[in-house]
């Protein structure tokens, strides 16, 4: 009977010590167990039961940003798939946006729409590795069946405007058809855009030619050749193959993760890729992005297992005594032909790196600049003649925008007008084509952040001074996982990022117990114990592309996350990101 209450009052006592335990919870992650919203899961598809208090939260917003403490975490991206979903469907979303290079981005939006093209080439297309994802291809899969199902009508779009290329030709081609006239001076304003290069750019070894689409539509290429190489200990040199259609880039492949590293003696390499039926442009040839020497010899081209054996365009061999065929180059390497080291015949094509590639001074940059303003000063005002010609004022509209995308690219460069500034205008261009529309964006935290730092102002702060409370920002963060990032001299990899330190704003959030949560940082108290913590600067992970384990603890940022996030979206463990099936 005695051991019978002895075991009675043990539970007892055991009970109270529990409830004890739990009561003296630092105030901090009491406020945070009180106030947080538990979400049961990352992964988009399983309702919205648990995330109804977002309504709240979110309110009569126009626009939700979503950040992430990495560029690289497969958990951050599901869950903003999640968000676009719940958005999307409960909330009456209509644009999603990316940071990623403008009129790219927009080609996605044609497979959003409508379906055409792949989804994956044009998802490589946007040239970040880091949306480059199965996560994000997911998302955009789950777009285009909202759009075919009738449910919603989403639309992909970007805003990011560091690569003029595209730009460039959506703005020659309307010129061409719209006002011949100024296509010259378009096109040495063009060729000072493409030269001019950002400070501390790098280049790459290249030859490029382009192949006759009327023989390859709808067959299936095959290009090989023998490749070697000396000392390549970063990047790698290969063979490449580009399919463009109305749509993007309908095909790409090159060699990225297969390519010739190291010493190695002549060897064989190919790939092969589908060229669709309504291809309109096919560049091919060699590729040396990394350091060493490589050389290329005996190319073939097959399509649909029959040689293309037309010597009248192109020098397979690099026999002739030009490369003829190949337009060749890099900034910071050595490309020409080698008659001493060869495969087969008597010479080869020889691609050196020698030098980190120079940098365009301000004043090349600024030259380039005022060239390419001069070359578009005809295209706002020209307005009413396009319309006398019966352009339809979207196709102006676009045409004048991707015009405004390469000044703001060269501005960058120049150091007259920061790239977040010019993101944050691009996104205002956005919502003023459809003014009642709400807009979805992602980006990193630093990118969505509304506290400027230092006198630099972030796309968010811009953003705010235009919107005002029509946005709500969502920072996110973690404890602990993995991630993808690239590190110097090594490539893409996956890191995994120990337990953030005690004191910190991840491990506080993590102290709470809950795996996935949202917090809203507006109803944080001014004053008391939890005032007092929150207002103090607290560390959080800000990892972008780059991460070094060696000096991990850079990668932890003291903030105080009030002032630049209206609230939080917190994941305990994290997962790297996964490639995009479809490389």
């Amino acid at each position: 009977m005695n051991v019978h209450w002895l075991s009675r009052a043990t539970l007892f006592l055991l009970a109270m010590f529990s409830i004890g335990w739990m009561a003296d919870d630092p105030p901090e992650v009491a406020w945070i167990k009180s106030h947080a919203v538990k979400l049961q899961t990352a992964e988009a598809g399983h309702g919205f039961a648990d995330m109804q208090p977002l309504k709240k939260v979110i309110g009569n917003a126009r626009i939700v940003s979503l950040g992430e403490a990495t560029h690289g975490t497969r958990e951050f991206f599901q869950l903003k798939h999640r968000m676009l979903e719940f958005l999307a469907t409960e909330m009456g979303f209509t644009i999603f946006s990316i940071e990623a290079n403008m009129p790219e981005a927009y080609r996605l939006n044609d497979f959003v729409l409508s379906g055409s093209g792949d989804p994956a080439q044009l998802l490589r297309g946007m040239y970040f590795w880091t949306w480059d994802t199965q996560e994000v291809l997911e998302m955009i899969l789950w777009m285009r069946e909202m759009n075919k199902s009738g449910k919603a009508r989403l639309e992909f779009t970007g805003f990011d405007m560091q690569t003029p290329d595209v730009a460039l030709g959506i703005v020659r081609n309307f010129v061409a058809k719209n006002d011949p006239s100024s296509l010259d001076a378009l096109g040495r304003a063009s060729d000072q855009a493409r030269t001019s290069r950002a400070v501390g750019g790098s280049g790459f070894g290249v030859a490029t030619g382009t192949f006759p689409v009327a023989q390859a539509a709808g067959k299936r290429v095959r290009f090989s050749g023998y490749i070697k190489t000396e000392g390549v200990t970063k990047g790698f040199a290969g063979l490449w193959w580009r399919v463009d259609g109305n749509s993007g880039v309908l095909a790409f492949d090159n060699m990225q993760d297969r390519g010739a590293t190291g010493t190695t003696d002549w060897k064989r390499y190919q790939l092969e890729l589908p060229v669709a039926a309504d291809a309109r442009n096919i560049n091919f040839g060699a590729l040396h992005p990394g350091n060493g020497t490589a050389w290329f010899d005996s190319l073939t081209i097959e399509l649909d297992d029959k040689p293309y054996e037309d010597q009248s365009v192109f020098d397979l061999d690099f026999e002739s005594s030009t490369t003829k065929g190949f337009y060749t180059g890099g900034a910071g390497y050595d490309v020409r032909l080698d008659r001493e080291v060869f495969h087969s015949g008597k010479q080869s094509l020889h691609m050196k790196f020698q030098q980190e590639a120079p940098a365009a001074s301000a004043t090349d940059a600024k030259v380039a600049l005022a060239s390419w303003k001069d070359a578009i000063s005809r295209l706002e005002p020209g307005r009413a003649s396009y319309r006398e010609k019966k352009v339809a004022d979207r196709e102006v509209d676009w045409a004048i925008q991707n015009a405004r995308v390469v000044l703001q690219c060269l501005q960058m460069r120049a150091n007259e007008v920061s790239r977040d500034r010019s993101m944050a205008e691009n996104i205002k261009w956005i919502l003023d084509q459809s003014p009642k529309a709400k807009i979805v964006l992602w980006a990193h935290n630093g990118h969505v952040s509304t506290n400027s730092f230092r006198g630099y102002e972030p796309m968010g702060a811009s953003l705010r001074q235009m919107f005002g409370e029509q946005m709500v920002v969502f920072g996110f963060a973690f404890h602990q996982g993995s991630f993808q990032a690239v590190e110097s001299g090594k490539g893409l990899r996956d890191f995994t990022a120990p337990p953030a330190p005690a004191g910190s704003l991840d491990a506080t959030l993590a102290a709470s117990g809950i795996p996935i949560l949202a917090l809203d940082l507006r109803q944080l108290p001014k004053t008391g114990a939890v005032g007092q913590w929150w207002n103090e600067p607290r560390k959080t992970h800000n990892i972008g592309a780059m991460y070094s384990e060696a000096s991990a603890d850079n990668y932890l940022q003291a903030m105080r996350a009030q002032e630049s996030y209206d609230a939080l979206l917190f994941v305990e463990k994290t997962t790297a990101a996964r490639k995009n099936p479809g490389r």
